[in-house]
C-alpha cells in the first residue's frame, strides 16, 4: 500500500495514476474525499498532513509515501512527522520539496521547504527529495486574462529558466517509489529548455494562432499583488525579490528528470498544445 497525499492536486494526481498504471494499492489523502474524484480503485481517507489522527490512522499498513505539503509547509511537515513517527511502518518517504531550497537568496518559501525536508528526513532517514522549480502549469496563471483580454502580465521577472512539466515530476516520484536506488537523494528538476516568461507567452502564441500582449510588472507592483494574496506584505517582498533574481536555482537545465526516466522531458510548447483549451 503506497499513500499520496495531496492526491488531487498537479503532481499527486499524476503520482496516483503513475501508481495505478503499475498495479499498486493507493490510498490517498483528500480535505474533501467526497469531491476528490479520484478512480473508484483508490481508497480515500479524510484529512490533512497536519492532522496527525487522520494521518496515523491514514498511515496504517503503508510502508512508502509520497508527501505534498500545501499552506503552511512546516506546520505540515511537522504534523506528518509526528504520525509517521506513531504509526511505525513507514520505510520510504518521497517529498514534493522545492528548488528553492538551494536559492542563495534567502526568502520564506525557501525557508520552509528546507525545514520540511529536514523535519521528514529525521522522521523516515533516508528520505527521497524531488526539487522542482516552476511547473509549465504556472502559465496558467494568464489563462484567464489571455481568454478576456488577450494580455499577459509577468510578476516573478523575466528571467531565463527552465519549467517543467508536473507529470514528469510525478514519473520521478513515481520512479522513487516504487524502484531501489532513490533512497538518500535529492533531485533537481526542471525541464529541458530554458525560456522568459516572454519565450512562455510567444510559444503560447504560435499554439493559439493569436497575438498575445506581454508586459512585465515591477517588482513594486508584484510586492502589492502577492501582499494583498497573503496578508503578509514583509513575506511577500522576500518571496518576489528572491523569484526576481537572476540566481534562481532553475536558470540552468538540470539533467536529473531524464536521467532517472530514461527519455526527454516534455517542452513547454508540448505542454502548451495539451492544454490550449483552458487558454482559448
Amino acid at each position: 500500500m503506497i499513500l499520496v497525499t495531496g492526491a488531487t492536486g498537479k503532481v499527486g494526481r499524476e503520482v496516483v495514476d503513475g501508481l495505478l498504471m503499475q498495479g499498486w494499492y493507493v490510498r490517498a489523502v483528500s480535505r474533501r474525499p467526497e469531491s476528490a474524484g479520484l478512480p473508484s480503485s483508490v481508497e480515500v481517507r479524510p484529512g490533512s498532513p497536519e492532522d496527525v489522527p487522520a494521518m496515523t490512522a491514514a498511515l496504517e499498513g503503508v510502508e512508502s509515501a509520497f508527501v505534498v505539503l500545501v499552506g503552511d509547509v512546516e506546520a505540515q511537515a511537522r504534523g506528518f512527522a509526528e504520525a509517521a513517527a506513531a504509526a511505525g511502518q513507514l520505510k520510504r518517504l518521497v517529498l514534493l520539496s522545492s528548488s528553492s531550497v538551494v536559492h542563495p537568496v534567502s526568502h520564506r518559501i525557501g525557508d520552509e521547504h528546507r525545514a520540511a525536508e529536514e523535519i521528514l528526513s529525521q522522521a523516515v532517514p533516508n528520505a527521497t527529495m524531488l526539487r522542482p522549480g516552476p511547473f509549465h502549469s504556472n502559465s496558467l496563471w494568464w489563462a484567464k486574462s489571455i481568454r478576456e483580454t488577450g494580455r499577459a502580465r509577468c510578476l516573478v521577472g523575466n528571467q531565463p529558466g527552465a519549467p517543467v512539466d508536473p507529470a514528469d515530476v510525478a514519473s520521478v516520484g513515481v520512479a522513487a517509489l516504487t524502484e531501489d536506488g532513490h533512497a538518500g537523494q535529492a533531485y533537481e528538476l526542471t525541464g529541458p529548455e530554458l525560456l522568459t516568461s516572454g519565450d512562455q507567452v510567444r510559444v503560447l502564441e504560435q499554439v493559439l494562432g493569436r497575438t498575445i500582449g506581454f508586459d512585465v510588472a515591477s517588482i513594486e507592483e508584484a510586492i502589492g499583488v502577492f501582499s494583498a494574496i497573503s496578508g503578509d506584505p514583509v513575506t511577500a517582498e522576500r518571496n518576489v525579490r528572491a523569484l526576481h533574481s537572476p540566481q534562481v536555482p532553475w536558470s540552468q537545465v538540470s539533467p536529473d528528470g531524464s536521467r532517472l526516466l530514461g527519455r526527454p522531458l516534455r517542452t513547454y510548447r508540448e505542454w502548451a498544445a495539451a492544454h490550449r483549451g483552458l487558454f482559448v
